[in-house]
């Protein structure tokens, strides 16, 4: 004989079996009173309607008891097989975003070294690329624009001839010129 679950308070067509395992569960019947052994009952009184009998509730209590144990037995060999295969899952799929991380960082430290960058901040900014790290990103080219800016200047005042001292041959003074340019002048003969 099956158990009727539609005069069980709560249940749903829709439920599995672990709800109505619960549902049973937190059911409780209310305990019977049992007259005093004094008094015996006159009649047996009328059955209450929305309640079990004891013995009604024993039997579906020692099913539902065997079911659970079943389910139990066959949920652990199911349900570590199944934790098992999601733990498998989980490693490989962090193993393969680490190494998806791996090569992204790779390929971008490697295109920051071919524009000039220094490895430091090569490093730093693929790793902030690959990572989805903007500010961090720009940081790092705005610190490797100075660091060229500096190096550019360094380079051009390496590169640079150094002027000579005046504009006027080592050997003439510009006093001298005048000097002359006055005698001249003056109708005087040049200084010797």
């Amino acid at each position: 004989m099956a158990f009727d679950w539609s005069k069980v308070d709560g249940y749903r067509e829709d439920m599995s079996a672990e709800e109505k395992l619960a549902l049973l569960d937190s059911v409780k019947p209310e305990e019977e009173e049992t007259p005093p052994a004094d008094n015996p009952p006159a009649e047996k009184p009328a059955a209450k309607t929305g309640y079990v009998s004891k013995a009604r509730f024993d039997q579906v209590s020692s099913e539902l008891a065997a079911a659970k144990k079943e389910l139990r037995s066959r949920m652990s060999v199911d349900e570590q097989k199944e934790l098992d295969r999601q733990a498998k899952a989980n490693e490989m799929e962090t193993e393969l975003k680490e190494l998806r991380h791996e090569k992204a960082v790779s390929s971008y430290k490697a295109s920051y070294l071919a524009q000039g960058y220094d490895e430091q901040l090569a490093e730093e900014a693929a790793n902030a690329m690959a990572d989805g790290d903007n500010e961090t990103v720009f940081a790092v080219m705005k610190k490797q624009a100075a660091l060229t800016e500096k190096a550019m200047r360094a380079k051009i005042l390496k590169d640079t001839p150094v002027p000579p001292a005046s504009d006027t041959p080592k050997d003439e003074k510009p006093e001298d010129k005048m000097v002359a340019a006055m005698r001249k002048a003056m109708g005087l003969s040049p200084a010797k």
